[in-house]
């Protein structure tokens, strides 16, 4: 019956839920992370931008687009399932690393705040999936997911379950310090009202189901006591891609036992016409009176072949599913559960799933087709864990581009054996270290780590036979270096002028063509046009892009956007404003005056910062210096000046200075 199937794309599924409304905090919960596939490919789902095609024009959009959620979003990996994938991170995402105590971190779940800026409404979208944030789970796997809305003062059965499970994500999370994007969730959950029953009018409430957490009870016994009265007796069908190895499933056995289904069919995992999963476990099945199945080939062929006509594999099967289905009712679990013990058990992996009843009123029938034949077995078949790194050292690196300190933790139980980083080559060495507690690195070492990071965020670490990868958990992100750091004063004064969101992705898509290194040296050269600007046009464009910018920190500070505005007005990014300074410094060529007037711009307006919300200026204090150092350019350019005119001159930048910055002064005579 694959006509009964339903499809979707799981980016547009969550778009269309998002519904271009904005994003103020995103939570993401994963197994297995890719962090350069899930910057380039699932991030963008959360803006609604033109987005370039060229990969590294793409980031710097995205770099642009993260300011207004600096520290608010956030990705949580299982330690053990970190990889390669498509290149590094580079953007303003918290990457936590979390290893359970027992299992693993087996969710897959986004939490997305957003907010309707014409009515202010708020409303949390929830992706519960079984696809990994990798390009297998997101554009290659089959896949299963569900999404709802929650409204904020609204009423939901879900909320209080999610509460539960993101406290625990605090708790695991708790070696990274504020945890903001999760903290936003939290507060929302909490403004929401419980619904106490499990149905009304005869349909079943969705219910969020998680395991792995304390006090969390086996799943077979949260389905009893959520629909115990329903399931029992209903048909079953179950999609999992792993299954325990063992001669029989524990878990199969319990879900048979407690709920005793007429019929029940299972999905066999297979891999190139292999089985994965025993021989014996294949015939026990049988024994108990099960069948197993395949999806229909329709929703498993990818439609096209390799080089040289040879087939392309079908696609792999990830989906975890299961549905229970009566005579004109169907309530299915969607999420993260394998057919394993660790997935199935309280204290074992941390899981999450949604238990739904599905509308429609006719009788719903099994989407696996039975198998007829048995398969080829392997010796020994593939295991829940295959997808984890082959050797895992539980350190937990992190550097904060505001202070340039860098720090490590051992996220172990025992003291550390001596360890070494390594990029390629050796770094440098690690003392052994006292188990969950941060301990600064030397200075040069930090040193060695941004220079690293301004090319990737991955590190390997050597302890004794060991070796594992580690992302780096990077901090202070208004002052790392942009992707973008040549624009000419002009340009960054262009820029700051421009009206809105698209104007910037638009102007950045152009700007970083030019740019060989993002766009891969196979831009076209663009046309030169000569142009002629008098002085009052050239004044006049720097006062209204300093006029622009201004407004743009004011109303950050004034709104509580606080991290926006240390993008702006202390950071290293292509259009902050030290940068804007620091081409001035470079610049030598360009027109004394007109640097000498920007200056005095950027002076003024430090200087309203600093009086008007001292707070926020003191709260930076290697920002302020860096940018007060910056200002000291204004010196030499005066002295530009007054060089190549008359002692007049002299007077008149004496009188001009204060007045322009608001001082008192007397008249020149």
């Amino acid at each position: 019956m694959s006509d009964r199937i339903p499809k979707a794309v799981l980016t547009e599924a969550l778009r269309d839920r998002i519904k271009r409304r904005r994003v103020l905090a995103a939570v993401f919960c994963t197994f297995r992370l890719e962090p350069g596939f899930f910057e380039q490919e699932i991030l963008p789902v959360l803006f609604d931008l033109p987005l370039h095609q060229s990969a590294g024009i793409r980031r710097l959009q995205l770099e642009d687009a993260l300011r207004d959620l600096a520290g608010q979003v956030a990705v949580y990996y299982d330690l053990r399932g970190l990889a390669v994938g498509d290149g590094t991170a580079a953007l303003d995402v918290r990457r936590v690393a979390v290893s359970p105590s027992a299992g693993y971190f087996h969710p897959k779940n986004a939490f997305v705040l957003v907010v309707d800026d014409v009515t202010g409404e708020r409303a949390l979208v929830v992706l519960t999936a079984s696809a990994n944030l990798t390009r297998a789970g997101w554009w290659e796997n089959v896949e299963c997911f569900h999404v709802e809305e929650i409204a904020e003062h609204g009423r939901s059965r879900t909320a209080p379950e999610m509460q539960w499970f993101v406290s625990h994500l605090r708790r695991l999370g708790r070696h990274f310090g504020p945890q903001d994007a999760l903290e936003q969730v939290m507060a929302f959950l909490t403004t929401v009202q419980p619904i106490v029953h499990r149905q009304a009018d005869g349909v079943l409430h969705p219910h969020f189901i998680v395991t792995g957490v304390p006090h969390a009870r086996p799943l077979v016994d949260q389905l009893a006591t959520i629909a115990g009265e329903w399931l029992g007796g209903a048909d079953l069908e179950i999609i999992s891609p792993y299954l325990d190895d063992a001669n029989a499933s524990g878990p199969l056995a319990d879900l048979l036992d407690r709920f005793r289904p007429a019929r029940w069919r299972i999905l066999l995992p297979e891999e190139r016409g292999t089985a994965r999963c025993r021989e014996a476990l294949y015939h026990w099945v049988h024994a108990r009176g099960g069948q197993w199945g395949r999806l229909p080939t329709a929703h498993t062929t990818r439609g096209s072949r390799q080089s040289g006509g040879a087939t392309v594999p079908p696609r792999t099967v990830h989906a975890k599913v299961y549905r229970f289905l009566g005579p004109d009712w169907e309530i299915t679990l969607v999420g993260s559960f394998n057919l394993t013990r660790p997935a199935h058990q309280g204290g074992g992996n941390v899981e999450t799933g949604v238990l739904a009843e599905l509308p429609g009123r006719r009788r719903p029938h099994f989407w696996l087709d039975p198998v007829e034949e048995p398969p080829a077995f392997p010796e020994t078949p593939a295991t829940e864990d295959e997808d984890t790194a082959p050797d895992v050292v539980p350190l937990l690196v992190r550097y904060d581009w505001g202070t340039g300190e860098a720090e490590v933790l051992w996220d172990g139980t025992t003291i550390s054996p001596p360890l070494q980083a390594h990029y390629g080559v050796p770094l440098f060495d690690i003392p052994p270290l006292p188990p969950a507690v941060w301990t600064p690195l030397p200075p040069a070492h930090a040193e060695s780590l941004s220079q690293r990071l301004r090319s990737s965020s991955f590190l390997t670490i050597v302890a004794g036979a060991r070796r594992g990868l580690v992302l780096i958990h990077e901090t202070g992100m208004a002052h790392r270096p942009s992707l973008l750091l040549d624009l000419s004063p002009a340009e960054i004064l262009k820029y700051w002028s421009m009206l809105n969101a698209d104007q910037r992705a638009a102007y950045l898509a152009v700007r970083g063509e030019d740019v060989e290194s993002l766009a891969g040296g196979d831009a076209p050269p663009q046309p030169v046009t000569a142009t002629t600007e008098s002085i009052f046009d050239r004044f006049a464009g720097t006062f209204h892009g300093f006029a622009c910018f201004g407004r743009a920190v004011r109303e950050a500070l004034t709104e509580g956007r606080t991290e926006q505005a240390r993008f702006l007005v202390f950071g290293a990014k292509y259009d902050s404003l030290p940068v804007l300074l620091q081409r001035m410094v470079n610049d030598a060529s360009g027109d004394p005056v007109d640097r000498y007037v920007m200056v005095l711009c950027a002076q003024q307006l430090a200087d309203q910062v600093r009086r008007d919300w001292p707070t926020f200026w003191a709260s930076d204090p290697r920002g302020a210096h860096r940018l007060e150092a910056a200002l000291t350019i204004r010196a030499d350019l005066r002295a530009q000046i007054t060089a190549r005119n008359d002692a007049a001159m002299t007077g008149f930048l004496d009188w001009y200075e204060p007045h322009f910055l608001g001082e008192r002064a007397e008249a020149p005579a």
